[in-house]
């Protein structure tokens, strides 16, 4: 898929937030006089949001305001008032604070306002709401119904682990960009930071709403943590829709967490209330990768804390997840290797200690022991050494440590003898929607399902030739990907990866003993096409700086394509009768051939018409039954191409017959 907005930032400094739109602080203060019960306002909870209308419910609540819209921060105006702006038309911050204060009676709210009417705010200004929000205010919880496309560093996330380690809990939405789970891995920024409770939103039934986002992260981490309800009623007058509204209630339930500790005089961290709330949640019968550990239960949070082992007054509560496993859509193979990635989280610093048992135990690779300070994350792999298929093969794996007891997940599963392997190198693209969890979910589970078995090349040090021997066949995805980094105070779209000369001298060394590989490629605006000819020049291809068709618009969460009909004779393309198509043209030259062909027309610089076909798939035989595949799009690959949610019905076979020819499978 190439989405303008990916890998994030392709609006200038605008960044795309969740529900509001976050773009970077003189600001003006507003103290409001703590009229009500102030004693009573135990927990200080940080709106960083649109601002607050403070009508009735709201007056006696707030308790301090702060507009940071201004042009320090990045903005182009100054704007002191920290009243909401209605983005969308809609008091967005003002909503977020009415459930926090109806849900959380005890909780005194702080208005950090930075998005503005345009459905606008910028980095340095939720940064510097954090700060303010943990130094100034003095807030043990933080709100965030806002967010991003996912992105790992930079100074969100030094703000926000800064903010935990300062003890503060934090709570995001993770998105509205699910799609009915269609599009894998969207859980946005800061809901995929370790360190934030990433929240979900179901419906009255406990079903996912289809624009709640989904995980797993590219790593496997489980996300989102938790799901709460994501509608917010409007007094009898309709309501609104979406994860921003479920986040405020999970941050209520953590402001009584809190406020409870406090008045039984026992102390807390942001990871015990982490852990206590994903432990206590009411178990859903959608998959963990849609709702995370279940459904928000405050009552059986606050009864598991006051029943949990106290240390120096601390409950010590911890919690693992995923609580099991494999998801619906993996398969394992025999002598294949599955690596398993589980977060920690716990009341304070502890060490861990894990055993593995059940009757797949004997073929772990995994730690002993780990050491958790508050949230964390440990791997272990599955590794079946023979190529007998097993069934009925269960896995527990138990971490336990003094004071906290046991943490479990169970794991069960079967194993199949593979017809080949195929290994996806996703090694060359900073994109977190590019993996087996992401946007070639639907893919990787047409190949597993004709039993071909699926791992990630997921880091450029795997590129050697003893370990791509062990394939037969790579398919290179959306290679030398454009990334975004943040500089100036500005997010830039820049070059991450190019191949290094190792790098080629191990593809060109796995193809010359007869490797197979597939390209699939973008046009420039996805990818840095000079990096990525770089490594297609050693088989005589080039990826063209063109866009075929010229513009592709989206209509109901869905790109517009070109239908390619004109396919070449050949035995990939028997029974194939289209494919969609948005990228970029090929030149191939010496064995190389095309396989697929558009016609092009247009007005030239002299103003004559001209009709010209050119390349958008094409193919090379070399040596001891090497193949290869060159393709100038990846939307017949994804999620949406394999399910036929373009134009086409025959990607998925298309896909199939390619791999079939790859792996040397008539």
């Amino acid at each position: 898929m190439d989405d303008a907005g990916e890998p994030g930032f392709r609006r200038g400094t605008a960044l795309l937030i969740i529900s509001v739109i976050f773009v970077a602080a003189f600001a003006t203060i507003v103290i409001i006089p703590r009229s009500s019960s102030s004693s009573e306002l135990k927990v200080r909870v940080c709106v960083i949001d649109s601002g607050i209308n403070k009508d009735y419910s709201l007056l006696s609540r707030v308790v301090l305001e702060k507009s940071f819209i201004n042009t320090s921060y990045g903005y182009s105006v100054n704007l002191n008032s920290t009243e909401d702006s209605l983005p969308f038309n809609s008091p967005h911050g003002t909503y977020v604070a009415k459930i926090i204060a109806r849900d959380a009676p005890n909780a005194a709210i702080v208005n950090a306002k930075v998005v503005t009417e345009n459905n606008t705010a910028t980095v340095e200004s939720i940064v510097a709401a954090i700060y303010w929000a943990v130094e100034e205010a003095e807030c043990e919880v933080i709100n965030l119904s806002i967010g991003t496309h996912a992105f790992i560093q930079g100074t969100l996330r030094e703000a926000v682990t800064w903010a935990f380690g300062n003890g503060v809990t934090i709570v995001a939405a993770a998105g509205n960009n699910g799609k009915g789970g269609v599009s894998g891995t969207s859980v946005e920024s800061p809901a995929v930071y370790p360190e934030v409770i990433a929240v979900g939103a179901v419906d009255e039934g406990g079903d996912p709403y289809d624009f709640s986002a989904r995980g797993p992260l590219r790593n496997r981490t489980a996300k989102p943590d938790i799901v709460a309800h994501g509608f917010y009623s409007l007094n009898g007058a309709g309501g609104v829709f979406g994860t921003s509204f479920a986040a405020p209630a999970v941050t209520a339930a953590a402001a009584n967490l809190i406020s409870y500790t406090e008045e039984n005089d026992w102390s807390w961290t942001p990871g015990m209330i982490k852990a206590a709330l994903t432990s206590s949640a009411t178990f859903l019968s959608s998959e963990t990768w849609e709702i995370g550990a279940g459904l928000l239960n405050t009552e059986r949070a606050l009864e598991y804390v006051t029943n949990v082992m106290k240390r120096n007054r601390l409950p010590l509560v911890a919690a693992l997840a995923p609580r099991n496993g494999p998801y619906s859509f993996e398969r394992w193979f025999a002598n294949s290797s599955t690596t398993l990635t589980y977060s920690v989280f716990c009341s304070g610093n502890a060490s861990f200690t894990v055993s593995y048992s059940g009757s797949a135990a004997r073929w772990i690779r995994g730690p002993t022991t780990v050491q958790i300070n508050e949230t964390g994350s440990f791997q272990f792999s599955i590794d079946i050494p023979t190529d007998e298929p097993h069934d009925d093969l269960e896995l527990i794996v138990t971490l336990s440590s003094f004071g906290y007891g046991y943490i479990r997940t169970q794991i069960t599963f079967d194993v199949a003898r593979p017809l080949a392997r195929i290994a996806f190198d996703i090694s060359h693209s900073p994109w977190l929607m590019d993996s087996i969890f992401g946007q070639f979910r639907e893919m990787y589970s047409l190949l597993t399902g004709a039993g071909i078995a699926i791992e990630e090349i997921r880091f450029e040090s795997d590129i050697t030739i003893e370990n791509l021997n062990r394939y037969d066949a790579i398919f290179i995805l959306d290679p030398c990907a454009w990334g975004s980094v943040y500089e100036f105070g500005r997010v830039q779209i820049a070059s991450i990866y190019n191949y290094s000369q190792a790098e080629k001298d191990a593809y060109l060394e796995y193809w010359n003993s007869g490797g197979s590989i597939l390209v699939v490629g973008m046009g420039n605006r996805s990818l840095d096409l000079r990096s990525t000819n770089e490594l297609l020049s050693l088989f005589n291809f080039s990826l063209n700086y063109d866009r075929i068709p010229g513009i592709s618009i989206e209509v109901g969460g869905i790109s517009s394509t070109l239908l390619v009909t004109d396919l070449m004779d050949h035995v990939v393309t028997q029974r194939v009768g289209s494919f969609d198509f948005v990228g970029c043209s090929l030149n191939h030259t010496g064995n190389t051939y095309s396989l697929a062909q558009v016609e092009v027309s247009g007005f030239d610089e002299f103003g004559v018409f001209q009709r010209e076909n050119y390349t958008v798939l094409a193919g090379l035989e070399g040596l001891m039954g090497a193949r290869m595949i060159v393709s100038g799009t990846n939307f017949m690959f994804d999620n949406w191409g394999v399910e036929g949610l373009y134009q086409s019905d025959e990607n998925d076979r298309f896909i199939l017959q390619m791999a079939y020819w790859l792996v040397g499978v008539t």
